[in-house]
């Protein structure tokens, strides 16, 4: 009771001690009458109120969104402002009408990026992040509570963190090799790996073990030298990033020619290169021996990774093997070469039935052979002598057409020569194929009279002879 009424039933006590009773009463019934119409017209409103709830018009939606974007999520209400919206995610409130609760400011912040945007119950997020995916709620507080939850799926262009390779790239040969491609993005990109070789190569099983976002390719050789590639794609974009990768090892000799000509008094060169990214020591050795720059009847001349040793033979002696070598810090490598007296064949050739090479001798050739064997049964060695042609500048050039020397099939060739001092070793083999000839149809002569055909040479004579009867 409030205290003007308490005053007002005081002064109305102290009335009824003083006046009539029964009028004070009388007064205090009409007031009570009052006082209860007003209340019912009150709670007539309140139930009014409650009949009317408002309504959420719009769907549910899946929304679709790339990273630094704005998207605005929308929730109608009917009748507008029928009721207080609010907005949550994961229960956590975010707005209440177009305020943020105290405990969300006080756990989370103000974040400037979520709003309400005016004369508006949607949720507008700016310059979205990926971490802002999920759930959100749009509820309409009132006594039969409407609610609907849109999806929100933010996606990321993938993006290459970081590509790392083993040592930095750096391997020695024969060990292993990790490349890892740490990437980002939403969906999760895919990696593919590839290799410059040739064009752009896709890396496969074959060339390496494929676990996660790396790729280990073991006992790696000299030829996996080069950029390998890391690709990251996940329909949204893609993105790529590159690394060097280079493998040292020890050197690897080569050398011009394995066997040379030459005879005594007569200037032979011998070269080899040395294919190294790491300076190497080369040395010459002569059937093993290793050969001192002092020695009389070599020179050894070393121009970085190329090296030439001339050698002068003053007798049979100085004929043999002679081998190349080139060391560095990670081992060593040698190829050999042979000098002989003997002829050496080379650049051994086929085209049709024509078969050729170049003879190199320093001393006269004597004899060629052409050694064949047919390919289909079992087919015997066959010998055929090759004419000698003439040489110039210790070079013999040889081109034979077997043609005319065998029956149509495929055959197996090999070829020797021998000079003055020795056969020549034997080529490998040549395969030969002679195609079968055309046989051509001869047509012969048809009179039709054969008794009284007379040929033209055969009236020459008969007048000849008829000449002679009358001179005698």
């Amino acid at each position: 009771m409030c205290a003007a009424t308490k005053a007002r039933y005081s002064r109305d006590r102290r009335e009824v001690d003083e006046g009539n009773y029964d009028d004070v009463l009388a007064d205090e019934a009409n007031e009570d009458a009052q006082n209860d119409t007003q209340n019912d017209g009150e709670d007539n409103d309140a139930e009014e109120d409650e009949d009317i709830n408002a309504v959420i018009v719009t769907q549910p939606t899946t929304y679709n969104v790339t990273v630094g974007q704005d998207t605005r999520l929308e929730c109608k209400v009917a009748p507008p402002n029928g009721g207080v919206v609010q907005w949550s995610r994961n229960f956590t409130h975010f707005f209440v009408g177009t305020q943020k609760p105290f405990e969300q400011i006080l756990t989370v912040g103000v974040d400037s990026r979520f709003s309400i945007p005016a004369n508006s119950t949607d949720l507008l997020i700016r310059g979205v992040e990926l971490s802002d995916s999920g759930s959100y709620k749009c509820e309409i507080l009132q006594t039969t509570r409407k609610s609907i939850e849109h999806i929100l799926i933010v996606s990321e262009p993938p993006k290459v963190i970081r590509l790392t390779a083993s040592n930095d790239g750096q391997v020695v040969e024969g060990s292993d090799l990790l490349l890892t491609c740490d990437v980002s993005g939403s969906p999760p990109p895919q990696i593919i790996w590839s290799r410059d070789e040739n064009g752009n190569k896709r890396l496969t099983e074959e060339d390496g073990e494929f676990i996660k976002n790396t790729v280990f390719i073991k006992n790696v050789k000299r030829e996996h030298s080069g950029k390998y590639y890391c690709y990251a794609f996940n329909g949204v974009g893609s993105n790529q990033a590159e690394v060097y990768i280079h493998v040292k090892g020890k050197p690897r000799v080569h050398v011009h020619r394995t066997i040379i000509n030459s005879a005594i008094n007569v200037e032979a060169v011998l070269q080899c290169a040395v294919h190294d990214d790491l300076a190497s020591h080369i040395r010459w050795y002569k059937d093993g021996q290793r050969i001192e720059d002092s020695a009389r009847q070599y020179n050894i001349s070393t121009t970085g990774q190329h090296s030439t040793l001339t050698v002068i033979p003053r007798s049979d002696s100085d004929f043999g093997t002679f081998t190349c070598e080139a060391e560095n810090e990670l081992g060593s490598h040698n190829r050999s070469i042979d000098l002989v007296q003997s002829p050496v064949v080379e650049q051994l050739q086929v085209d049709g039935p024509r078969i050729s090479w170049t003879i190199h001798s320093h001393q006269p050739v004597e004899q060629i052979e052409i050694q064949l064997k047919e390919m289909s049964g079992d087919g015997e060695w066959r010998t055929l002598s090759i004419p000698v042609p003439q040489g110039r500048n210790h070079e013999y050039d040889v081109v034979y057409s077997l043609d005319d020397q065998l029956q149509s099939g495929k055959y197996e060739a090999k070829v020797k020569v021998k000079n003055e001092k020795s056969w020549s070793a034997h080529t490998d083999s040549a395969f030969v194929e002679i195609e079968a000839q055309p046989q051509y149809i001869q047509h012969a002569s048809v009179y039709r009279n054969s008794a009284h055909s007379i040929s033209s040479s055969s009236l020459i004579l008969a007048a000849s002879i008829m000449y002679l009867l009358v001179r005698m």
